[in-house]
């Protein structure tokens, strides 16, 4: 139930009076209250937080609460901050949020959210922001990730419900941009995933080392140390070390050869968990070759003596066997036949068995060839001639499993020389859920494309080759085409010639820096000249190399010519002050001079930069400014626009010279002094033809 507001005054002011404190039987007799009632009021201000509440013996004492308004809170925080009321309609946002919107705090408060501009900006996410605020007007708390796809921005969101000061209920929304956030981990998982998959699949230990101390090591590294991953990474690198002169040792050469050649290849000792000690070919790389301080990758192999080296071997076999098998993906082992292409199965793992339904012996006696999709037979010899001419190949293909179902998969081989015989290491990926997201996606740039369609500003891409690969009908009517007409054709035909080469020179700065460009320019379509808003933004394949640029261009025609027409009504102005007779001039609320026009210099002997940031009323005669200070105050505090004085403005000589200024007060949508502007015509030989009742003249900054 909504508070009465009288009674809530009535207690609130008994609790200002006395800050001590009062129980509810005092509130009651003060008051001339109903007890339940004052219960009940006193229950609302303190959810409210208006109102403190402490025991003393068996008594509760309420004080007025001494805490901070939550609006005063949430004004100055970083997070963007929201508050409505039960009818959703808007009663706070802080600046960050305002910032982010370009609105200002008049455009939004006091709207009902769903006519304010925060759907334009949420775009499809709104009405799930609104679900969510109708539960918390429930009562319903919520928290979590909102992704805003038109604005590409993602927010860690909470929605609160509220009861403010009056009692009455609403909520608050928080929003925290985790963008940045996001994006690089997504980078950071990304990478970690590359350099994990190398790690995992060479055969020689491999590891990441940064101020000495391991951040990463791969299976290989640990079977030749010993050690589990857990007990290597992290640590300082002097774990795998005999003894503190060896570490250093390997310190010195290490990072002083880098520091000549830029890497290094030295044979060094390491002991291993059991206290072993082996004899390691050790060489290393900085990540970054201007600072190997930024962390060194490195590669180890075993060179002890051939028994220990074969014992080793043996022992790390097993290991690899256990590996090899509990892999998420399928891995192979297979040589060539005669004709070039690969040959029988060598070694497959436990995944791909389970995968292609075939038992491991049943494998053995296959070869690629036997498990390939009719339809990927043909690209067997071309991808097999990239592996052999470039040592590795990443390629898609469809494998069929004995039950005649096809997999996409994608396979990344490897070749390496056993025993002086070609072989090649493939690992088999499933990407039957890749390929369904790519349905997805396809499905998804149909709907963006309808979007595209529907829009009326100019939606556009063009390719590497200056080629048009899709115009919006908005954009194809402009050029008076079809859109049929206008894809596939060369930008530069549909265009002058002036105008086609600014275009491209724009469209090869992108392409080349992978940077957005926004512009404005005119173009003459129909004898017509029409003025856009032009933004360009590069459009990136899967490599991250830019193949294409999207472009769209809003027609701005009409703001440009209220833009020009401002501009000329500015001149105009200009021109006027610059041939007055009269000195023009802008102050300060505190009457200092921002503007004076040239005349300044021929009737007060002044230059308009020795004004300019000068107390005007400095320069008036010290009789007339009481006079003076007296209309401006006038002016100020009464409401009237203008006011015209008489007084003696000094000459840049020392002299006198009497002027009558018509002042205009200048104010803001507040009614606050924004500035004055004064026009001042110097009535000196007016005033010595006119008898004057004061000889000295004071004129007393009379005000008609």
């Amino acid at each position: 139930m909504a508070l009465r507001r009288e009674i809530t005054t009535r207690i609130t002011d008994l609790l200002e009076q006395n800050p001590q404190g009062l129980s509810i039987t005092e509130i009651v007799q003060l008051g001339s209250l109903n007890r339940n009632t004052v219960g009940r009021y006193l229950d609302n201000l303190l959810v409210s937080g208006q109102v403190e509440m402490r025991h003393f013996g068996m008594a509760k004492i309420y004080t007025m609460s001494q805490r901070l308004p939550v609006s005063s809170v949430l004004s100055i925080s970083s997070e963007l901050v929201m508050q409505l009321d039960a009818s959703l309609r808007i009663v706070f946002i802080n600046q960050p949020f305002l910032d982010l919107l370009k609105k200002g705090e008049h455009e939004i408060i006091g709207k009902n959210i769903e006519f304010s501009p925060i759907p334009l900006f949420f775009d499809e996410t709104f009405q799930t922001l609104l679900a969510w605020l109708h539960e918390g007007l429930t009562g319903t708390e919520s928290r979590g990730e909102l992704e805003v796809p038109s604005q590409t921005i993602f927010f860690f969101y909470r929605i609160v419900p509220t009861v403010f000061n009056n009692g009455q209920k609403g909520v608050s929304v928080l929003f925290d941009d985790i963008t940045n956030k996001k994006h690089s981990r997504a980078r950071l998982r990304e990478s970690e995933a590359r350099l994990r998959s190398i790690i995992r699949v060479a055969p020689i230990g491999i590891g990441l080392i940064s101020n000495r101390m391991i951040l990463e090591a791969n299976d290989q590294v640990c079977r030749m140390t010993g050690y589990e991953a857990a007990e290597l990474i992290g640590y300082p690198t002097r774990k795998v070390f005999p003894s503190d002169e060896e570490h250093d040792r390997v310190g010195n050469l290490l990072y002083g050869e880098i520091a000549r050649t830029g890497s290094s290849s030295l044979e060094v000792r390491w002991q291993k968990k059991d206290g072993t000690v082996i004899d390691i070919h050790l060489s290393a790389t900085p990540l970054d070759s201007t600072d190997p301080g930024a962390g060194l990758t490195f590669t180890a192999l075993d060179i002890t003596e051939r028994k220990r080296a074969e014992a080793a071997l043996q022992a790390s076999e097993e290991k690899f066997r256990t590996l090899f098998n509990i892999a998420d993906d399928m891995i192979t082992l297979h040589g060539f036949g005669p004709d070039g292409l690969p040959g029988t199965y060598l070694e497959v793992n436990d995944v791909a068995c389970r995968q292609l339904k075939y038992t491991r012996e049943e494998l053995l006696t296959k070869s690629p060839r036997d498990i390939i999709a009719p339809e990927s037979s043909v690209f067997m010899a071309r991808n097999t001639k990239n592996l052999r001419a470039n040592g590795r190949a990443t390629f898609e293909m469809v494998h069929m499993t004995r039950d005649g179902r096809r997999i996409p998969v994608e396979i990344s081989s490897h070749l390496f020389n056993f025993h002086g015989e070609p072989m090649a290491l493939a690992v088999v990926r499933d990407i039957t859920e890749r390929k369904r997201i790519d349905e997805a996606l396809r499905e998804s740039e149909t709907r963006y494309r309808s979007l595209s369609e529907a829009s009326q500003d100019l939606i556009y891409v063009i390719d590497r080759e200056d080629r048009v690969r899709y115009v919006n009908h908005q954009a194809a009517e402009f050029l008076r085409k079809s859109p049929e007409s206008v894809i596939g054709q060369d930008r530069s035909a549909l265009f002058p010639s002036e105008i086609s080469t600014r275009q491209r020179e724009v469209l090869l700065h992108i392409f080349e820096t992978g940077l957005p460009v926004r512009s404005e320019s005119p173009i003459t379509a129909g004898g017509e000249i029409r003025w856009f808003d032009h933004a360009l933004v590069p459009l990136p394949d899967a490599e991250g190399q830019v193949t294409s640029v999207l472009g769209v261009s809003r027609d701005i025609t009409r703001r440009v010519a209220a833009e020009q027409e401002q501009r000329q009504n500015e001149r105009n102005n200009q021109f006027i002050a610059e041939h007055s007779v009269d000195i023009i001039n802008r102050q300060t609320p505190d009457c200092v001079c921002t503007y004076a026009s040239p005349s300044v210099t021929r009737l007060l002997g002044y230059t308009e930069k020795e004004v300019l940031g000068r107390p005007v009323l400095d320069m008036v005669h010290p009789d007339d400014l009481p006079g003076v200070i007296k209309d401006i105050a006038e002016i100020r505090d009464s409401g009237k626009d203008t006011s015209r004085s008489t007084f003696r403005f000094r000459h840049k000589d020392g002299h006198y010279i009497w002027f009558e200024s018509t002042t205009r007060i200048v104010r803001d949508e507040n009614g606050q002094v924004k500035e004055f502007l004064s026009v001042s015509r110097d009535i000196t030989r007016r005033r010595a033809d006119t008898p004057q009742p004061d000889a000295e003249g004071t004129g007393n900054g009379k005000t008609d």
